[in-house]
């Protein structure tokens, strides 16, 4: 007989996003409704038995009422076609009744589960033969504090699939040092419990941290910023009668988050040649991408690094112009002529234009000038040999906030006084 569901945790409806523009932001509002719409479209059309949602299906503080209805309707189009919904809620949108989700008038083909006490609900086929039981728990207040996981009940009929839905942090998870530590879990409770598969929320990686039984972090349904990069989505598992589990990854963000480096910039003289190089840089580093999303629903970040000879230009205030300005004007020639959906040019890696190594050691002013400034980083008392009597925007400190004031103020200078001497020489 076996059994069919979609797992997914994380969708974050309606949650803030920090980027530059206001129409950026109200796209990306509804592109996450738009990867909740495609999630349950993939429900609808592979006649699952059952969608699992693994908490934080939205951020509490911020929940709009279109988005409050535009949740209820997709659920309700769940119910049409005969498939329940199981929630487990998260910290973002905790079951307790202070809470705006508390409040929700869900359909009757979804149950939640209120309490950090787990609940075990049957799943049945359009026939109403039982195919799987879910066991879930629910955090009750933003900081869920307890380990929910430990009291789950042992499965008990080997021959029907036991599955777990919890929003928990689990120990030794890659990415678990990125969220908070609420309702911290071990692997090994979860192995402990008999179960054929786990379904988990609150890690926004994808990552399996266990095989037998399968035990899946989705990762977020739609990445809100650069540290939430890939495709992301949702997966869809099946359990056959033996108990064999297959779970494939379907990505249904409409959007996905890039970062390009681009160095090698040393050559580049005119505007014109550097548009080129880092054109150049962009599609090379393009065609290692996942696919499956065009570059139209890329929202690329490009962040230029290492020696430029346009450094003054796209680092430092000009007269009459700003450097911001002449970012913009290469953020528009990437925008226009790779078709992304947004571009954001980073150069706070660059340098001016000259290698201070190589001129390290050399029997001249700014070799000299150089190897003073690198024993001054190593060693604290030349440092504070070279440190003026006056020390200006440095208030009275101890001699340990002294030189650590000084170290700081080293950061850079060997560029600076590089440039700045072979300016002189030239």
């Amino acid at each position: 007989m076996g059994v069919k569901f979609l797992h997914l945790a994380d969708v974050h409806l309606d949650t803030p996003f920090q980027v530059r523009t206001k129409d950026m932001r109200m796209f990306l509002r509804q592109a996450i409704r738009q990867a909740f719409q495609k999630a349950v479209d993939l429900a609808i059309s592979e006649r699952v038995h059952a969608v699992l949602i693994a908490g934080d299906l939205f951020d509490n503080q911020t929940l709009s009422f279109a988005t409050e209805r535009f949740m209820v309707e997709q659920m309700k189009r769940l119910y049409e076609a005969q498939i329940p919904v199981f929630y487990a809620p998260g910290n973002h949108d905790p079951a307790g009744v202070m809470y705006r989700r508390s409040l929700i008038e869900w359909p009757d083909n979804m149950k939640v589960f209120n309490t950090r006490q787990p609940e075990t609900c049957p799943v049945y086929d359009r026939e109403g033969r039982l195919v799987a039981w879910v066991t879930g728990a629910g955090h009750e207040g933003p900081r869920e504090k307890d380990n929910i996981i430990k009291d789950f009940p042992r499965a008990g009929d080997a021959d029907i699939p036991h599955i777990g839905l919890a929003h928990v942090w689990v120990t030794g998870a890659r990415g678990e040092g990125e969220h908070d530590r609420y309702a911290p879990c071990t692997l090994e409770d979860m192995m402990d419990k008999g179960y054929t598969y786990w379904a988990l929320g609150h890690i926004h990686t994808r990552v399996h941290l266990a095989e037998k039984p399968l035990v899946i972090y989705p990762g977020n349904l739609m990445g809100r910023h650069h540290g939430e990069e890939g495709s992301k989505g949702a997966y869809l598992v099946e359990i056959d009668d033996p108990g064999r589990v297959k779970a494939e990854f379907y990505p249904v963000a409409p959007v996905r988050w890039v970062t390009f480096k681009v160095g090698s910039l040393a050559q580049a003289k005119t505007l014109a040649e550097l548009q080129e190089h880092v054109y150049r840089a962009v599609v090379q580093q393009l065609e290692n991408e996942e696919q499956g999303v065009g570059t139209h629903d890329v929202i690329a970040r490009v962040l230029l690094e290492g020696p430029c000879l346009l450094y003054s230009q796209l680092r430092l205030q000009e007269i009459g112009c700003t450097h911001e300005e002449n970012i913009q004007v290469l953020e528009e020639y990437l925008y226009n002529a790779l078709g992304f959906r947004y571009v954001e040019v980073v150069p706070d890696g660059l340098t001016r234009p000259v290698v201070p190594e190589s001129y390290r050691g050399q029997p001249h002013v700014l070799g000299v000038a150089l190897d003073i400034l690198e024993e001054a980083r190593s060693d604290p008392q030349v440092l504070l040999k070279l440190k003026p009597d006056i020390l200006a925007g440095c208030p009275p400190m101890d001699t340990g906030d002294v030189i650590a004031y000084l170290q700081e103020l080293l950061e850079g200078l060997d560029y600076e006084v590089t440039a700045r001497l072979m300016e002189e020489m030239v």
